[in-house]
């Protein structure tokens, strides 16, 4: 009897041993499969680049796409999450995301985030891998997800993701010259001459554009604006003509100015338009951009346009 007690209590001790080892086995293995570096889990998250809303002379408003993957058996609740994206290395993006965001075990969610983008620092970065050749760069999105509740005792994840995607360049618009016609005691004209410029691959179009100009301390010296559709087609650029209605009394008051400062007036464009491409990115997008200058300025670009 007291052989076949030993013998049953060592079965029992060898079950439990088996059983402890494959429970330690696939705990291993699981962990493995969803380890992170940051915090021990393993979400993931990819970005796209939605829609660009406005463009103005400093600034591009844009939506990111982003697609965030919870492969765990736990949902997440992220309270906040501060990020950044970086192209060729170069910090375009920094900005916090402060609205809660729920994801269910074993799911994904969408998140559509609105962003600030400068334009200084996305065109030397443009300008910089175009002047090579180069039509496309590497973004690096990074964020870090702060939870409402603790998931293995981690507070917050840490997720980021590369990705190779097209270098969109931003459609220009300069005065590149104009021409004082119709002159008359009420209203006279003059005919500015625009220079739309597209570096992208794709054409884009600029609809029904309206235009005002400054000069000097006198706003709104002429105003104008054209229904319809200037195309430009991809890496090119087209000059446009446009006529200004000048009002003769504002004329006046300018000229004191004039005859003070000469060359040296400065003057202000106001452009606005709709932007139309076949591109997502580009499609439907407000331009609102401000060109600031001098009369100099404009007499350089006549002189280089007659060269």
């Amino acid at each position: 009897m007291h052989s076949n007690r030993s013998l049953k209590i060592s079965l029992v001790i060898m079950i439990l041993l088996a059983t402890a080892g494959l429970g330690w086995y696939f705990f291993k293995k699981y962990k493995n499969e969803n380890a992170n570096p940051v915090s021990g889990l393993k979400p993931k998250v990819e970005m796209g680049i939605g829609q660009i809303s406005n463009i103005t002379d400093s600034t591009i408003d844009l939506s990111l796409k982003l697609l965030v993957d919870n492969p765990l058996p736990v949902g997440m609740d992220v309270e906040r999450f501060d990020y950044f994206v970086q192209m060729n290395g170069v910090t375009i993006i920094e900005d916090e995301y402060a609205k809660p965001l729920s994801i269910n075990p074993r799911d994904s969610t969408l998140v559509t985030i609105p962003a600030e983008l400068k334009i200084a620092k996305l065109k030397k970065e443009g300008d910089s891998e175009a002047a090579t050749g180069q039509d496309s760069a590497d973004y690096h999105f990074e964020g870090r997800f702060h939870l409402k509740k603790p998931i293995l005792g981690k507070d917050s994840i840490t997720l980021d993701m590369d990705k190779r995607l097209p270098l969109y360049r931003l459609p220009k618009v300069e005065i590149v010259d104009y021409d004082m016609t119709k002159f008359r005691l009420g209203k006279s004209e003059v005919v500015l001459k625009l220079k739309f410029s597209n570096q992208n691959p794709f054409p884009v179009q600029f609809e029904n554009p309206a235009y005002a100009v400054d000069l000097g301390k006198q706003d709104r010296l002429a105003e104008g604006s054209v229904k319809g559709v200037t195309k430009v087609k991809g890496k090119s650029s087209e000059l446009y003509e446009i006529p200004l209605a000048i009002d003769m009394g504002k004329v006046l008051k300018a000229a004191g100015q004039l005859v003070s400062k000469g060359k040296g007036l400065p003057f202000t464009l106001y452009f606005k338009s709709k932007l139309v491409s076949e591109n997502d990115i580009f499609k439907n997008s407000d331009v609102n951009i401000i060109v600031n200058g001098t009369l100099k300025d404009l007499e350089t670009v006549q002189k280089n346009l007659s060269k």
